[in-house]
This record gives structure tokens, sequence and C-alpha cells, in this order.
């Protein structure tokens, strides 16, 4: 499915050359979640436990946009450009759709994009006969603007959970 949504740009399938676009936003758009865990956890528990975040997360994405475990990618563009990108999974479990990782470049945020791929993951959900959809993210300040892109989106329900870290 290919959509114009004016200046929020054209929602298309991902395509092998955007790789290396979706690697700098997932990169960038993660910086400010990543700098307030290492404010939380002190310099040495973070090098501990997120030793190279940024290889981690291109990682991810690179798996995502090989298809790997079901993966769908979806991607926005403006001018030419991917600016956004989201990865989702369809039965996962039995039934139910999952978001996985996805991002908006830090310079376009905040004009809807994130809403309309959420809500583009959502339809292609429902058309295959998911049940339910899923979504994980943080509860911590920097995952603020996703949560509200979630819940424009229609998610309403959330479990708590908490990580707990120690240094050994």
């Amino acid at each position: 499915m290919i959509t114009s949504g004016g200046d929020r740009g054209t929602l298309r399938p991902y395509r092998e050359e955007d790789l290396p676009y979706l690697l700098n936003i997932a990169v960038a758009a993660w910086q400010p979640i990543f700098g307030y865990y290492r404010q939380m956890l002190g310099d040495e528990l973070f090098e501990a436990a997120f030793p190279d975040w940024e290889a981690d997360k291109r990682s991810q994405i690179e798996v995502a946009c090989r298809g790997d475990h079901g993966a769908q990618v979806a991607v926005v563009e403006l001018e030419g450009r991917p600016v956004g990108f989201i990865t989702y999974y369809l039965n996962r479990r039995p039934g139910v759709g999952e978001i996985g990782n996805n991002a908006v470049h830090p310079d376009h945020q905040n004009a809807g994009i994130a809403t309309r791929m959420y809500r583009h993951a959502l339809a292609h959900m429902r058309a295959a006969g998911m049940r339910c959809a899923k979504v994980t993210t943080g509860g911590d300040p920097s995952h603020a603007p996703a949560r509200r892109a979630y819940e424009k989106a229609g998610f309403e329900r959330s479990l708590p959970s908490v990580d707990y870290y120690v240094e050994l």
C-alpha cells in the first residue's frame, strides 16, 4: 500500500536501498532514550548493560529488513528520502500482531508521521485477521513521545513493567 500524507510524506514498502537511512534514523531517534538510561544508571553500569547499543539497534533493524522472523517493514519518505520506518509482525503468537522497532528522524518528529505508521501497521494486522496488537515501550520521560503516538493510534491499555539493574 502506498499512500501520500501531504507534509507527512509517502508511506511505502521497504526497499533495500533504504537500509542506510533506516539505520541512521534509528540511532538518531534512540539517542535521547539511551542518554536517559546513562543518566539513570551511571556511566559504569550503563556501559556494562549497553556496551554498544548503537550496533545492537542497527543489527535489530537489519534483521527486520531482511524479513527475518516474518518482519514487515514500511517506510515514510519525504522529498525522496526515508524519514521514518516501522517494523511489525503478524502471528508471533496466534492472532497477535506486534509492532517492533520504529522511529521517525528527530527533524521530522511531532508531525503525525509515527501515528500514521502505527495506523498502517494496525490496518494490515486487522486485514490479516489478527485479534489484537501489542507494542512495547518505555515508561521513562524519553519515551513519552512514543507513548503519545501509540495512544493516538488507538493503543489504550498497558501492563506495568520494571527493569532492574545491579552492578556485579
